[in-house]
């Protein structure tokens, strides 16, 4: 935007738009003076800020657009210049005349020449013309060293010093954006590099993720394949353990048994020996005994029979308390008793040691007989699964074997109609040879000559010769006629057709001839009508701008053609946005410039000056002295001032009595009046001289017409 703006801001002070149109015209045609001999604008040589250019453009106005000269004579040969060419008001500034006499010019803190800064040669004239110059009620007036106030106009557009102002504005604002800018381009290239580094880190951590979520997956599954063998595996450990331990507690068991049977035993051996030696403690013996028997019996579990025995061997000693032989020998049966369960307990002990082992072994041969049987498992749903497969294909392959049998039985029953179609057919075609050669076919055959081609191509060859004999048609007896006058008609039609060619190429020719012609006369013409135009444009208007372009100058003879006008003191603008009188001015300088292109004697001009007010009068007033010296001009008008100042003669149609006109000739020059019944001829003298009478001027009731 700031560069856009920049570039529309440098345009315009390129093109000086806002620069007076004297001045600028001026500087154009600089190349007419000496060399160096003007110098600029003076707006060119001041600089300041955009408030302190708004203050000085508002003090300075017009004087804004003066032009610095090199020195007097310059100044003079520019007056000679501008009264030939009147391109409109001008102001000069001799470098070489600046008169500051009498006048303190010292800059002040609050003057005008103090906020802007001049450059060398048109320093002197900054000075005096804003020396001592104050601003009041922020620019509203100003005072200056004389003491005069000076109120401007209301505030007016941007002029060059607050455009330059603004260029030298745009410049630093435009400079200062390039250097943010690129900051923010190395900034964004810095975000740019850290944004494609942390996209790379993310890719890589994304695909180490991914990496360590699969090993984790199959860490798991392994944890979990594990989990399930270590929980079989302790399951089965846990029902051995038990089992073992069952088999231990049983173990220690019959052990205490037989420790507490032999700690018995031989007890009641030293109590037999004591009762031996001591018949009178025997049944203190007897009763130690039966209490060592009645531990033992609480520690024997394992057999009834056995305790109620102890029983009863008690039983018989208490019977035979008296009878110490008996008890000795009832004793010693218990011993032998008691051995004997001793050697029973030992073989129980033995039974369940191998009892032990066996199961140990009968352990590992249901564990070895285990993972046979998973192996032989396994290998029989491998099987099962192989079987399984092979059955699905089997009954892929017997649907396919299905559907290829039904295939082939359509087959077969198409065959078969086809086969059907074609006898039908052989015997119809059979029956139409015989019926067409009047031969039987065997015969026909057997007289038929073998021709060496494909029968696709015989078919072809018989299919085009049928098509060719019917094209045919019917035998025509006059068609070598018919060709002799065909063939005659079409070297008529040939003989015109190369006429028409060549004619219509010629006319080509002619055309490009035409045009070629058409376009160098209209472009003569035209550069004559466009100087004409600008010569009377300027002669009308006193100064000003004016051309004619055309729209399309690749064809000109197809574009439309462009008026361009630009009174003095206005911008350049279209036609419709002029006022009625200025259009009027252009409308006639482009009609004279056509005229003049190619004159005549005469030129009738009817009532062309109606939208013309005093002003434009004298300008149409002045083009008609101009350009009467080579063609006379009628002029039907109402305006008397174009009557006595343009015209040579005037003839003029009046009432001076109610419903009877007459004829009134003047000869302006000549100071002749004739009554006459008819018009006179304007190249004549009249008829008849009179004294000079003044001509009356109608009345609002009358109707009145003046020829000038």
């Amino acid at each position: 935007s700031l560069v856009a703006k920049l570039s529309a801001l440098e345009g315009l002070e390129r093109e000086r738009v806002g620069l007076a149109p004297a001045a600028a015209r001026l500087l154009r045609e600089r190349a007419v003076f000496d060399e160096g001999a003007i110098l600029g604008p003076l707006s060119d040589f001041i600089t300041a800020d955009s408030a302190s250019a708004g203050l000085v453009e508002r003090f300075l106005g017009a004087t804004v657009n003066a032009v610095l000269v090199r020195d007097r004579e310059v100044a003079e040969a520019v007056r000679v210049w501008h009264a030939s060419t009147s391109p409109g008001p001008l102001l000069l500034l001799p470098v070489d005349s600046v008169n500051t006499d009498g006048v303190d010019l010292a800059p002040g803190a609050d003057d005008l020449a103090a906020l802007v800064e001049a450059s060398s040669p048109a320093s002197k004239w900054v000075r005096s013309l804003l020396g001592r110059v104050r601003s009041m009620e922020s620019g509203t007036a100003f005072i200056d060293a004389r003491g005069a106030v000076w109120l401007p106009a209301a505030e007016s557009g941007s002029g060059p010093l607050r455009r330059r102002a603004e260029i030298a504005d745009l410049h630093h604002s435009v400079t200062n954006s390039a250097v943010a800018r690129q900051a923010a381009l190395a900034a964004a290239e810095a975000q740019k590099a850290g944004l494609a580094n942390a996209e790379r880190a993310s890719i890589i951590a994304q695909e180490a993720a991914t990496e360590a979520m699969r090993a984790n997956a199959e860490a798991l599954e392994r944890s979990a394949a594990i989990a399930r063998q270590h929980q079989r595996a302790e399951r089965e450990s846990a029902e051995a353990r038990s089992l073992i331990d069952r088999m231990i507690e049983r173990e220690a068991a019959a052990a205490s048994r037989i420790d507490a049977l032999a700690a018995g035993t031989a007890e009641i051996e030293a109590r037999i020996a004591e009762h031996e030696a001591l018949v009178a403690g025997a049944r203190e013996t007897l009763a130690a005994a039966e209490r060592r028997q009645d531990e033992a019996r609480d520690h024997r579990t394992a057999s009834q029979i056995r305790r109620a025995q102890a029983f009863a061997q008690l039983e018989v000693a208490s019977d035979r308390q008296r009878h110490l032989n008996e008890e000795f020998q009832s004793a010693t049966g218990r011993l032998q008793s008691l051995q004997l369960e001793l050697s029973t307990l030992s073989s129980a002990d033995a039974q369940l040691t191998e009892q032990l082992s066996q199961w140990q072994s009968d352990l590992v041969a249901r564990l070895a007989t285990l993972e046979d049987t998973e192996a032989r498992l396994a290998e029989a749903e491998r099987g099962v699964r192989q079987v399984d497969e092979e059955l699905t294909a089997v009954d892929h392959r017997l649907t396919d074997m299905r559907r290829n049998a039904a295939l082939l039985g359509e087959e077969l029953h198409a065959s078969e109609l086809r086969f059907t179609e074609l006898a039908g057919k052989k015997a119809a075609i059979r029956e139409r040879l015989e019926a067409e050669w009047r031969k039987p076919l065997e015969e026909l055959l057997a007289g038929a000559e073998s021709v060496e081609m494909a029968d696709a191509e015989l078919v072809a060859e018989a299919a085009l010769v049928r098509e060719q004999l019917e094209a045919l048609g019917p035998v025509n007896p006059l068609a070598i006629e018919e060709f002799d006058e065909e063939t005659k008609r079409l070297e008529f039609l040939t003989t015109q057709r190369d006429d028409l060619n060549s004619a219509k190429a010629s006319l080509h020719q002619a055309i490009r001839e035409i045009d070629t012609t058409a376009r160098e006369l209209f472009l003569q013409t035209f550069v004559q009508v466009r100087e004409n135009f600008r010569n009377i444009f300027m002669t009308l208007f006193g100064g000003g701008e004016c051309d004619l372009r055309l729209e399309n100058s690749a064809s000109p003879l197809e574009g439309d053609i462009e008026i361009h006008a630009s009174p003095r003191g206005k911008r350049t603008q279209r036609i419709h946005l002029l006022s009625s009188g200025e259009k009027a001015l252009v409308a006639l300088s482009l009609l004279f410039g056509i005229f003049l292109t190619k004159p005549s004697p005469f030129c009738l001009l009817d009532e062309v000056d109606a939208p013309l007010d005093d002003q434009n009068i004298g300008h149409f007033v002045r083009m008609l002295n101009r350009f009467k010296g080579n063609t006379q001009f009628i002029v039907i008008t109402h305006n008397p001032r174009t009557t006595t100042e343009a015209a040579d003669a005037v003839y003029g149609v009046t009432m001076q009595e109610p419903g009877v006109s007459s004829l009134v000739s003047v000869r302006m020059r000549g100071k002749t009046v004739d009554e006459t019944v008819g018009p006179p001829s304007p190249t004549h003298a009249p008829q008849r001289h009179v004294h000079p009478v003044p001509v009356p001027i109608p009345t609002a009731d009358e109707t009145a017409e003046v020829i000038a």
